[in-house]
């Protein structure tokens, strides 16, 4: 996982560095924390699951959301920075929060997922990662990966001025794929996403025949156990 006293130094500023790095008018901070979870949503149906992870929490900025798309289901957050938990549980208090993997035991989820988390785990540790969520989940479950795509320009521009992301490393939907693979889960779904800035967000609605497209900003995999 991310190093624990990088994440706890900008843990109380985290929105403040990431607004001043992204440009205004490609800078929709709620739009980008809600989108995943929605299109988790979308993918999980009508399958009301019953606890959900979100691995690699942080200060929680996904954590309303979930609780909004998924106001029945006991969630739980992960992070290895204690005080970026602290700013987690500020947002969402009724969240199970906890930053040492062990103190799960036996708990598994029906859902995981982990919001541009990966590419902050050095790269000879993100399979072990990877296997160890699938072990965490309950038979049938999901874990859904998002990850920033190399590919787009704006997106590496954003990235390489970040001073959260100095230490961390892109990786394609390729090798997520792979890694899926690897990992041992037995399907897995993907697509490309956030085509338009907010200038063009009359066109949104066409994303959803676009996840073919490697020019999204960002990507996902919905991997099943």
């Amino acid at each position: 996982m991310n190093s624990r006293p990088e994440f706890d130094a900008y843990a109380r500023d985290y929105d403040r560095v990431l607004g001043q790095t992204i440009p205004e008018a490609l800078n929709e901070d709620e739009h980008f924390a809600e989108y995943k979870v929605a299109l988790m949503a979308a993918k999980l149906k009508d399958a009301r699951p019953r606890r959900i992870l979100d691995f690699g929490c942080g200060a929680g900025r996904s954590l309303p959301f979930l609780d909004k798309h998924f106001p029945d289901t006991e969630l739980w957050g992960y992070d290895v920075s204690p005080a970026s938990l602290e700013v987690a549980a500020a947002r969402l208090p009724r969240a199970r929060l906890f930053s040492d993997w062990a103190s799960l035991g036996d708990d598994r989820f029906d859902a995981i997922i982990a919001a541009n988390v990966y590419h902050h785990i050095p790269p000879a540790q993100r399979l072990s990662e990877l296997v160890r969520c699938r072990a965490a989940l309950r038979p049938q479950g999901s874990f859904f990966l998002f990850e920033h795509n190399p590919l787009n320009p704006a997106t590496r521009w954003i990235f390489e001025r970040c001073p959260f992301d100095a230490d961390a490393e892109m990786f394609g939907l390729g090798t997520a794929r792979r890694l899926c693979r690897e990992a041992g889960f037995a399907s897995e779904r993907h697509g490309y996403t956030l085509f338009f800035p907010r200038p063009l967000g009359f066109l949104r609605g066409l994303e959803r025949w676009m996840g073919w497209l490697p020019l999204g900003a960002q990507y996902y995999v919905q991997m099943a156990r």
